[in-house]
């Protein structure tokens, strides 16, 4: 082939393939938010103490009612609870009295479908003079499954302290004794820990001053927590997390003062944004997850 020839063809060669490369280089269909449950109960009355689910598509800024399990535990009153999905099943621990009354253990319970639960275990406090033992909240991480549990004891007022317990089976019916999360401070409640890089960061209420603060360690879960301050007005409880597919985390709190969940992001989990309601009627202290 003569040369001139041979330029132009490999010239509109080339022009062709930039054409379908730049066809195919194209950014890609947005995928759809991921399909998020919210596990809560609905008040302090009676009728209210049970597990209800919720379900979002939007990423979780605005909820409708999946489903009113009718499922209250084994005292008949089921309040905080944190869900998790692990092994192909969903997994419920939870605070099994009402905050007036004393209670010495938490609870968990197991479902597959979302509708159904069962209670698999019940762990005592393991705390001397336990008067109180709430809002066990699942964290995974650290070589296993474990569950930070808020206790009080009779013998002081404002102590109550985050605890530490360690699944020993992978179907979450046994569990360790408590390791202290030495260094957080005492009478904080609902305490919610996630791990980012090499940092835990735990996100709790002081029930003193009643803000939601931001405690951060590098050594380990129940070591070295130093406080990083406060996070917007005080008046808020049961913060949870959970990670949205673009990486970044939103929180939930209790309103607990007038009522609803608020939620707020952030990108690294120290500097967030402000609070706005979440769209979930009914809607209390609870966990949200994946479906």
């Amino acid at each position: 082939m003569p040369g001139s020839r041979r330029s132009r063809w490999i010239m509109a060669l080339t022009s062709l393939f930039a054409v379908l490369a730049g066809g195919f280089a194209g950014p890609l269909p947005a995928s759809a938010a991921t399909t998020l449950v919210y596990a809560t109960f609905k008040g302090d009355a009676a009728a209210d103490e049970e597990l209800w689910i919720y379900q979002s598509t939007n990423g979780g800024t605005s909820y409708s009612t999946l489903v009113d399990t009718n499922f209250r535990g084994p005292t008949g009153v089921l309040r905080d609870p944190s869900i998790l999905k692990y092994n192909g099943k969903y997994y419920a621990a939870y605070t099994v009295q009402s905050w007036t009354t004393n209670s010495t253990y938490f609870a968990i319970a197991s479902s597959t479908n979302l509708s159904t639960w069962t209670n698999i275990a019940t762990i005592n406090s393991g705390i001397a003079n336990t008067q109180y033992t709430w809002a066990p909240e699942f964290y995974v991480g650290d070589g296993g499954v474990k569950i930070i549990a808020s206790v009080g004891a009779t013998t002081c007022t404002a102590c109550f302290r985050p605890y530490v317990y360690t699944a020993q089976n992978t179907a979450l019916t046994s569990w360790s004794g408590p390791a202290q999360m030495w260094g957080l401070g005492t009478n904080h409640i609902d305490t919610f820990v996630v791990k980012s890089g090499s940092t835990w960061h735990a996100f709790t209420k002081n029930e003193t001053t009643k803000y939601i603060e931001h405690w951060t360690t590098t050594a380990n879960l129940t070591e070295g927590w130093v406080n990083k301050g406060t996070l917007w007005a005080s008046g808020y409880e049961g913060p949870s997390l959970v990670r949205l597919d673009d990486g970044s985390w939103r929180i939930y709190v209790d309103k607990y003062t007038n009522g609803g969940v608020w939620t707020a992001t952030s990108t690294d989990l120290n500097t967030w944004t402000g609070l706005s309601a979440v769209t979930c009627s009914g809607c209390r202290h609870g966990t949200a997850v994946a479906k």
